[in-house]
This record gives structure tokens, C-alpha cells and sequence, in this order.
């Protein structure tokens, strides 16, 4: 199991969690993130200093509204998390939402970004499994 600790607003928050984590019963269906620039175009290649969307499309396949928090973390070669940002809101029954969150890299190397859906971060239920994406910053 690996703990992460994440500094939200004024409140520091201990969230352990193994890498497997499953989504349990949930109705939230998560597109495999992609990668994008600040016209929503695709990217494959990424450098320091540049605007890097994380962006999924997330569907309520349910039958009732959904909160939600659309959670990126994205950790370093040595497993420090370099960046953590999440989005909250709620879709109606059908609805499908894309959302993304920009991260900068500051500098070169190897990271993974991990895309991941809880029904908020106070109660942290995955709705989705989490998402791997290793990519390289030159």
C-alpha cells in the first residue's frame, strides 16, 4: 500500500491507497486520459515549462445525480508527487463531461501521471480505477 500525503487549502490530508485501488459500484465510466495543449489539440511530445492538459471525458451511467472530484497527480522518477490538482462537480443521470488539469512540468525526466475519480476528496470512494501514463519531459 503506498500513502500519499496532499496539502489541500490549509488542511493536510493522509490518504493511503494500494495502486491497484478498484472502483467499486460505480456508475462513472473515465475515457483513458490523453494529453493535451492549450487548444485541446493531442500532444506526444512534452518539454519544461510547457502547458500539459490531463484531460478525460467522464460519463453517469447512472439512474441519479453524481458528485465527483476528477483527481491528477503526477509523480516523479522517485515517486514524489511533483503535482496534485482536482476539479469537483456533479453530472445528471446520462451526462458526459470532459475536464482536464494543466500541469507545467519544471523540469526534464520521467514521470507518471495518474488520472483518478472519487465521489469527493473528504470521503475518497473511487468511482474509477486509476489511470497510469508514464511520459518523458525533455
Amino acid at each position: 500500500m503506498k500513502t500519499r500525503l496532499f496539502l489541500l487549502g490549509s488542511v493536510l490530508v493522509l490518504i493511503g491507497f494500494a495502486q491497484s485501488a478498484m472502483a467499486m459500484n460505480s456508475n462513472i465510466a473515465m475515457t483513458q486520459p490523453i494529453m493535451v495543449d492549450t487548444s485541446g489539440q493531442k500532444v506526444s511530445s512534452f518539454h519544461a515549462g510547457q502547458q500539459i492538459g490531463v484531460e478525460s471525458t467522464l460519463t453517469n451511467n447512472g439512474q441519479s445525480e453524481q458528485k465527483f472530484a476528477y483527481m491528477v497527480q503526477v509523480l516523479g522518477s522517485n515517486g514524489e508527487t511533483e503535482y496534485f490538482e482536482s476539479t469537483s462537480a456533479s453530472m445528471l443521470p446520462n451526462q458526459t463531461f470532459t475536464t482536464s488539469q494543466v500541469w507545467i512540468p519544471k523540469s526534464t525526466g520521467q514521470y507518471t501521471v495518474e488520472v483518478f475519480v472519487w465521489n469527493s476528496l473528504s470521503s475518497a470512494i473511487p468511482l474509477t480505477d486509476v489511470s497510469h501514463i508514464p511520459i518523458t519531459v525533455d
